[in-house]
């Protein structure tokens, strides 16, 4: 399935955009914009306390209440651009595999389940893969601006 091969394709692209920048490049930030380890950590906890939790409970309960995840807040408070990148990269990819391997064992139907996601409503399990995917793709193409700003300076 294309969704889950672009999801799972993920980690190995953000890998790619830090490779071979410096600590201080990677804490660099312009204005209230996430710095490249602000990304790569935020990449990390919403999959492990976002998407991975949101899949598991639409496979396993009937119409579960699914919490929004404040990133912003969880930056703020898990002071992400003071912690190591390599380390963070590494649980992101697990992350992204055990979920991605747990949708893959899935059957066709298991996609039609659903649950309430806060502040969004009523979604299924092919929309949570559709939000998933949008928000990756905005956090790399924040990120290719952003390193092509960072090798430039």
């Amino acid at each position: 399935m294309e969704s889950l091969e672009t999801l799972a394709a993920t980690p190995a692209r953000v890998r790619a955009l830090v490779e071979g920048l410096t600590d201080e490049q990677l804490s660099w930030k312009e204005g209230d914009a996430f710095s490249m380890r602000e990304n790569v950590l935020h990449l990390r906890d919403i999959d492990a306390d976002g998407y991975e939790l949101r899949v598991a409970r639409v496979l396993d309960e009937v119409q579960p209440s699914l919490p929004d995840v404040n990133g912003a807040k969880l930056a703020s408070e898990r002071r992400y651009n003071e912690q190591p990148v390599a380390p963070a990269l590494d649980a992101f990819a697990a992350a992204r595999a055990r979920t991605i391997a747990r949708l893959r064992a899935a059957c066709d139907g298991d996609y039609a389940r659903g649950g309430t996601l806060e502040g969004v409503g009523a979604v299924t399990l092919w929309r949570l893969l559709e939000l998933w995917q949008q928000h990756d793709r905005e956090h790399l193409e924040e990120m290719t601006a952003l390193r092509a700003k960072l090798v430039q300076r």
